[in-house]
């Protein structure tokens, strides 16, 4: 039905931020971990 559908569509974009997130996450931490600027991760 249209609520299933719905929710099945929002669990979807819901993974994709969360997996989005993390990607950048880590591409942030690759990126920044060689620098050492004080206060900063």
């Amino acid at each position: 039905d249209v609520e299933m559908l719905q929710d099945l569509i929002l669990a979807a974009i819901n993974d994709a931020h969360r997996k989005a997130d993390e990607e950048m996450s880590q591409q942030m931490g690759g990126m920044m971990g060689g620098l050492k600027i004080p206060g900063m991760f």
